[in-house]
């Protein structure tokens, strides 16, 4: 995927060196360089073994939520939301939203392992599970949509694979949903109050409305996106066969302002066509398939719950990107992991990788222990 992300972003570029005023050789190398030191991120985090991430899961999930708390007082603002916080001393930026939701995934892997006797208590559950959950998703809502529901999904799926009871996880999701309509219903008489819930309103309008009673100008992200994938398809025409436009050939790229991101996939596609598609599904389907395999062989319950929580993150992440290229979503932004150009949020994605590999690793250690030699079963 390396490889794949940095051909595909070198060629989805063009809008950004003519937007930022960046050269082409810049972006390549600062790419190239952010990928290569995710991997090697990547190899040490899978030496570490998983219990040390048990042991710290409250720490990371306190320090999440101190960085989305610092992101909303002094973060950066892209789009009209502040997303990002500037590291110190370094030329780069990180979105705490990465961070906090792979640090929710391990201190939630912990809990559900350690209150699995008690979650008949509200209480309990209440303060030790379903709080964190709910403050994550309300740090993360005001500047990010999609991925509070991103996170949201996440946990209900954790929380389901748990034998997490049911009335608590009912309760909670109607909760949620009772508290974002009303937001909604708010903002739609008071706009000016709460911008951000206002944007999304309109993008679920414009989802569902008549293309012909909109602007083209509101809804020229998507339109663009959709033309590319047109672009994209295999036609006969005039007694000829003709195909995508092939690598560094793609016109829409130059008016999809987030080619190399949020709409990867449309650039993607009007390149590669449906075959680079369909080879792009493949690749994070087998990805799955392997974390569940390795979560289902996992020694121990916190090591199977973290796999399967970084599996949903990675797969539903590459998804909803898909979903927003083609409408079948409203427009939002979600990276492809590990091939959109991403910078910092491809090191959590390595991230995320290098603690699967580790329980993979120990997993396998462990079998080599306990399975005997030949030598040793014959006396």
């Amino acid at each position: 995927m390396g490889i794949i992300s940095i051909v595909s972003v070198f060629s989805f570029i063009p809008i950004l060196v003519k937007v930022k005023g960046l050269s082409y050789s810049y972006l390549f190398f600062k790419h190239t360089l952010l990928l290569l030191l995710g991997f090697v991120i990547m190899f040490g985090v899978h030496k570490v073994p998983n219990k040390v991430f048990s042991k710290l899961s409250k720490v990371l999930f306190y320090t999440g939520i101190v960085l989305l708390v610092l992101t909303m007082f002094v973060g950066e603002s892209v789009n009209g939301a502040d997303r990002w916080l500037k590291i110190p001393f370094v030329p780069f930026s990180f979105q705490t939203s990465d961070f906090a939701k792979l640090a929710l995934i391990i201190y939630l892997a912990r809990q559900l392992v350690k209150r699995k006797d008690e979650f008949h208590d509200f209480k309990i559950v209440g303060r030790y599970i379903l709080l964190p959950i709910g403050l994550t998703i309300f740090l993360i809502l005001p500047s990010n949509l999609s991925t509070a529901i991103l996170v949201g999904m996440i946990a209900f799926v954790m929380l389901v694979l748990a034998k997490f009871p049911w009335k608590w996880i009912t309760l909670s999701i109607g909760g949620a949903a009772a508290l974002f309509m009303l937001l909604l219903t708010f903002a739609k008489f008071q706009p000016d109050v709460l911008p951000r819930v206002e944007t999304w309103r309109l993008r679920i309008v414009r989802m569902f409305s008549d293309e012909s009673t909109l602007d083209p100008s509101e809804n020229m992200q998507i339109n663009n996106a959709l033309t590319a994938i047109k672009n994209g398809a295999f036609t006969y025409k005039n007694g000829a066969l003709h195909g995508p436009e092939l690598p560094g050939n793609g016109v829409l790229k130059h008016w999809i302002p987030e080619a190399y991101a949020d709409f990867y996939f449309a650039a993607l596609v009007e390149e590669g066509g449906l075959p680079t598609a369909i080879f792009i599904i493949m690749l994070y389907m087998w990805l799955f398939f392997r974390f569940i395999k390795i979560a289902l062989a996992a020694n121990n319950p916190f090591a199977t719950y973290v796999v399967l929580g970084i599996a949903i993150m990675v797969v539903s992440q590459a998804l909803i990107n898909m979903m927003v290229s083609t409408k079948l979503m409203p427009v939002t932004g979600q990276n492809m992991p590990l091939l959109s150009m991403g910078g910092t949020s491809a090191w959590f994605t390595c991230i995320a990788f290098g603690i699967i590999l580790g329980i993979s690793r120990e997993d396998r250690k462990t079998n080599a222990v306990e399975t005997p030699l030949p030598s040793e079963t014959n006396g």
